[in-house]
């Protein structure tokens, strides 16, 4: 090849050569200027970027009833999300843009159809902004997404960076209102609740902090038990650099799902009663009173405190409670006109509904006058009012209910079972006499008036008065206003003794004084006798379930069980197991705790047992029991609780309530219940009771039902 041929080449292979020293002086000097011209300035800002933890939630347990029935679990449901990692990855001038054309194509399905464009922009834009102290985590812009959505977000993809339709868990509850209030509902934990949440002996234990953004149960086992329902949370580790921005994200420590809690709650046997306690109320609305809409009622076993049944009415159906709530959801359960907060939905009346417990309670005084001997089971009062005393004693008594009085001499059985009023009102007295303090003594042994220890949140303690709970309960009042009135007669006369001119003028003025304070001590005297002092009519209200007893129906169950399993007052729970997840294996298991042992005698508990039993059976007032169920053997009693005063406009208006035990010989199950308005407590809430022995033990009623 002459150098003609090879002169093209060798210009090329010059070229070549001249670009690339080009290219690599180009690339030379770049890394200079990074790495030494602005070194100290690069090397700041990646000592800038900060690695953040970012919690991944776990999918919430399961919870079944004593036989594995599901009753809440987690299913999944598509969520519009807006990931603001993602969003930032758009120009920095076009994200709100981003976020306008988003709610453009969400209008549709807003929550308020009626709202524009720019209007659910900018409430997008709050959301965003309300959660900025989880900016590495999605915000959820909209729940439950519907399928012609998710498929205009999939379409819109690329104009839409950080939007996506995610599956998330969501909690369901597949049998609707059953055991609603005992269950409860999940949302976001409130700021105020977060302190009370960290009070948790078990969250405490294992060292986590509920915070912010925590979803967290609101009533019910999910509250009760949420720290073992909510699992263990993953960790993603988010990298953001000095401006805040997020670089990357990665799982670290994939989250574990929640644990299993099996209850002690027989499904079939709960929907039983729930379907019972409706009829009745129906019944009672179309028969008697029309505003009759509440109930409540509990079985229980009664050799451990297991809780067989809780149901309460109006029901809560805890699907209404999830996600976004509306306004007529809240008013169903939280009724914001006072008038109508009694028939709140949210109210588990089983647990926190206070009621007079009427001539239930007659088994305290039947006990109280045996402990005191005061009577003996055979003694014989006349049924009539002037059994009671002279005649002022008369007046503050209760003639028999129903004008009924019943012939021949009354005892403590016949007592029972015809649910004597004077007969009580007798015994009540002469234990008042005998020591004030045994009855409220008696009943709190029996767990009527103090906190069961029920793994639920929201118990009522109740009241089993005492001419000491009277004194404490009101003195007090009296004492303040005493205190008051003379603190101002003092600051009134002060100055004007300070100025008076001469000793007559002084004395005068405290002459004056003194009758003013006389009055005031005359005034608190009558105050204190009038409504401080225990009263005899205190002593029959007591005696017969009236006056200040308020119980729960829990409560009423819980005394029951204790009367007839030999004394061992239980602390009731609902909570049998906590199970692994994917073993099902036991990781916690509830023993049964006696809380005390009674006071009472065996005798004396056979023998009101005994009484029970007259009850359910011959001229008892629940005779129906032996009637319509062969198989029955058991007791109980009846109530008939009045509402409001004697001779006021509910002083005629009565609750219907009723307790009962079966078999009689080594009794299995107890139950309590109360209907509203249901007038007597035989033909209302015995009716559930029934329904729930016929479920519990498979017997048939005489008719064959």
């Amino acid at each position: 090849m002459d150098d003609r041929e090879r002169k093209p080449y060798v210009y090329r292979i010059a070229g070549l050569s001249i670009f690339v020293v080009l290219v690599f002086s180009i690339l030379g000097f770049n890394l200079w200027h990074l790495q030494i011209a602005q070194g100290s300035y690069y090397t700041a800002m990646a000592k800038g970027n900060v690695m953040k933890l970012v919690k991944v939630p776990p999918t919430r347990g399961d919870v079944v009833d004593r036989n594995g029935k599901l009753l809440v679990t987690s299913v999944p449901e598509f969520v519009l999300n807006l990931d603001w990692m993602d969003l930032q990855q758009s120009k920095s001038s076009d994200w709100k843009e981003v976020v306008r054309k988003l709610a453009g194509f969400i209008k549709q399905d807003w929550p308020n159809p009626n709202q524009s464009v720019d209007s659910i922009t900018e409430d997008i834009l709050v959301n965003i902004q309300n959660h900025q102290w989880e900016r590495y985590r999605p915000v959820t812009i909209l729940d439950n997404v519907p399928k012609n959505l998710q498929a205009v977000i999939a379409e819109h993809q690329d104009e839409l960076p950080g939007v996506s339709v995610d599956a998330i868990p969501l909690r369901s509850y597949p049998q609707n209102t059953l055991v609603g209030q005992l269950l409860g509902y999940v949302q976001e934990i409130g700021p105020k609740e977060i302190a009370q949440f960290n009070q948790n002996p078990d969250a405490q234990k294992a060292g986590f902090e509920y915070a912010q953004g925590d979803m967290v149960g609101k009533m019910g086992v999910e509250k009760s038990f949420d720290f073992w329902l909510r699992g263990k949370e993953g960790v993603q580790q988010v990298e953001v650099d000095n401006n805040a921005r997020p670089v990357s994200k990665q799982v670290v420590q994939a989250p574990q799902a929640g644990k299993t809690v099996q209850l002690t709650i027989d499904a079939d046997l709960q929907k039983v009663v729930e379907d019972k306690l409706d009829e009745v109320i129906l019944d009672v609305q179309k028969n008697t009173n029309p505003n009759a809409k509440s109930a409540a009622a509990v079985v229980m076993d009664v050799n451990t405190g297991k809780i067989l049944a809780m149901a309460s009415r109006p029901g809560m159906n805890p699907n209404e409670l999830t996600g976004n709530i509306t306004v007529a959801i809240r008013d169903k359960y939280w009724p914001q006109d006072p008038k109508l907060a009694s028939e709140a939905a949210s109210l588990n009346r089983a647990l926190s509904g206070l009621y007079p417990p009427g001539s239930v309670f007659k088994m305290v005084t039947a006990m109280a006058s045996l402990k005191e001997k005061v009577t003996t089971p055979e003694e014989r009062v006349d049924d009539v009012i002037s059994s009671l005393g002279n005649l002022a004693s008369q007046q503050q008594g209760f003639p028999e209910w129903g004008g009924n009085y019943f012939r021949g001499g009354i005892n403590l059985y016949r007592g029972l079972a015809l649910s004597s009023d004077i007969y009580f009102e007798v015994m009540g007295r002469r234990v008042f006499d005998s020591n004030p303090e045994t009855i409220a003594q008696i009943a709190h042994e029996f767990g009527l008036g103090v906190y069961t220890g029920v793994d639920l949140p929201g118990e009522s303690e109740g009241i089993a008065p005492s001419a000491e709970w009277k004194k404490s309960y009101f003195g007090p009042t009296y004492s303040a206003s005493r205190d008051k009135k003379l603190a101002t007669i003092e600051s009134d006369y002060a100055p004007k003794l300070a100025q008076a001119t001469d000793a007559k003028a002084k004395q005068k003025l405290q002459t004056a004084k003194d009758s003013e304070i006389k009055q005031v001590d005359v005034w608190y005297k009558q105050m204190v006798s009038q409504n401080v002092d225990w009263k005899v009519f205190d002593s029959y209200n007591n005696a017969i379930g009236q006056g200040y007893n308020t119980y729960t129906p829990l409560q009423l169950a819980n005394y029951v069980s204790t009367m007839v399993n030999g004394g061992k007052h239980f602390r009731p729970y609902v909570v049998d197991k906590l199970l692994d997840p994917i073993t099902g294996k036991v990781v916690q298991q509830t023993q049964p705790k006696v809380v005390n042992t009674v006071s009472i005698s065996p005798d004396d508990l056979e023998t009101v047992k005994k009484g029970m039993s007259a009850v359910t059976s011959g001229e008892g007032t629940a005779n129906f029991m032996s009637q319509d169920l062969p198989e029955f053997t058991g007791g109980g009693k009846t109530g008939t609780a009045q509402i409001g005063s004697k001779d006021t406009i509910s002083g005629e208006v009565y609750n219907g309530v009723f307790v009962a035990f079966a078999p009689y010989d080594h009794p299995q199950i107890a139950f309590a219940g109360v209907v509203e308005f249901g007038g007597h407590g035989g033909g209302t809430a015995g009716k559930v009771a029934e329904a729930a022995f016929m479920q519990y033990f498979g017997w048939k009623s005489a008719n064959g039902g």
